[in-house]
């Protein structure tokens, strides 16, 4: 595998000694942390002297990982010279966030900040083939890619989100929403294709972490989250991570046979006073009419929730969450299917946990693999940070 910083940035010139290499990880981390300092404050955070700090800085600049801050302050760090500021230079590297999906491909492109600088996004036919989907998702990366003005080289990672159970090994061990999905080992191919190392998740355990990151749920450690929309399925946060269990099929709960919670959203579309391929439309319909009186439409909402929560009880009790997500094409309805929810919820449970409605549109499970890539980054960045060796002399 390619090191991160040959891919990312010039190699640091200089000693190589184990002391040095740490001083130059602790005054980055100082710096990733956010904001602009100077070389007193960068020094007295990382524990180092000045010019230790100084020298570590001048190493940091020269790879291209930090940049000297526009940010000016009245004290003077010298006499006759006011400080100087540096801060963590987010273009220095880049990664992307895969949502790959039964309906569409969405790819987030993202500096090391977390802010997205590009996307791009193809439909897809239910009914596509593997290599079909294969070929619509290398052209979208492509095309964010693109977009953003960079090259695969230019990306140290990437992270996937699709459905499915993923196994410990990265591959699709099993996914019913999906024709010929079964085994298939995205991570390879993208890694095959493009010479980026690729990680593959679960897309609802991606949605629950982009929750966490940038949602509703920045404020909770356990959280169960419930994707309502051409499909159904849950993702858990457990302290703050999302849980895959030992196969991957944590909180599956459309696995659970006898249940027919997988299909309890197709049974609320049954009741749409108006026939449209738009399923935003038609959800939208059946809870315009309850809202209008129609009796056979809240009790078919009514019965949904009944299901929905049936399903999400066992999870509940177990994991004992502070939040429950509504995510998906139904959080658009908000109150109208949050409150028959967080009824049957506190009905089930002794100590329930608050229910709320995601915000966060289609967009959870491209950002949820945003993080999961930039964990990585992060983790290779401050492992991999290394000075060169001083070049020999003649």
């Amino acid at each position: 595998m390619t090191s991160f910083m040959v891919r990312s940035a010039t190699q640091l010139s200089g000693d190589t000694s184990v002391v040095r290499r740490l001083n130059l990880r602790s005054v980055l981390r100082v710096l990733y942390g956010g904001g602009s300092h100077t070389i007193t404050v960068i020094a007295a955070a990382a524990n180092i002297s000045r010019p230790t700090a100084s020298q570590a800085i001048s190493d940091l600049l020269d790879a291209g990982w930090i940049q000297a801050s526009d940010q000016a302050v009245g004290k003077k760090d010298r006499v006759g010279r006011p400080a100087q500021r540096f801060e963590f230079r987010p273009s220095a590297g880049h990664v992307l966030g895969v949502d790959m999906g039964g309906h569409k491909v969405l790819v987030l492109v993202s500096d090391l900040s977390g802010e997205v600088v590009a996307e791009s996004r193809e439909t897809l036919r239910p009914a596509s083939s593997r290599a079909r989907r294969l070929a619509i998702m290398n052209r979208t990366i492509a095309s964010a890619l693109s977009a953003a003005g960079l090259s695969a080289a230019d990306i140290s990672c990437a992270a996937i989100a699709t459905p499915g159970v993923v196994g410990p090994d990265g591959k699709v061990a099993h996914a019913p929403a999906i024709p010929d999905w079964d085994g298939v080992d995205l991570g390879k191919h993208v890694q095959d294709r493009f010479g980026i190392p690729t990680q593959v998740f679960n897309d609802m355990r991606m949605a629950a972490l982009a929750e966490h990151w940038k949602g509703v749920a920045r404020d909770a450690s356990d959280v169960v989250y419930v994707h309502v929309g051409h499909r159904m399925g849950t993702g858990l946060l457990v302290a703050g991570r999302p849980h895959a269990g030992r196969h991957g099929a944590a909180a599956e709960i459309g696995l659970w046979r006898g249940l027919r919670w997988a299909h309890a959203y197709e049974q609320l579309l049954e009741l749409a006073p108006r026939r449209s391929a738009d399923q935003g439309d038609a959800i939208q319909a059946i809870f315009d009419a309850a809202k209008a009186g129609d009796a056979a439409a809240q009790a078919g909402i009514d019965a949904f929730a009944d299901l929905l929560v049936q399903g999400l009880t066992p999870v509940m009790v177990t994991i004992d969450p502070e939040l429950v997500i509504i995510g998906g094409g139904i959080s658009a309805a908000g109150e109208a299917i949050r409150e028959p929810v967080r009824v049957r919820v506190e009905r089930e449970t002794d100590f329930p946990p608050t229910v709320v409605c995601s915000v966060m549109g289609d967009h959870a499970c491209a950002i949820g693999a945003v993080r999961s890539a930039l964990d990585v980054a992060e983790e290779r960045l401050f492992t991999e940070l290394t000075p060169a060796p001083k070049p020999a002399t003649v």
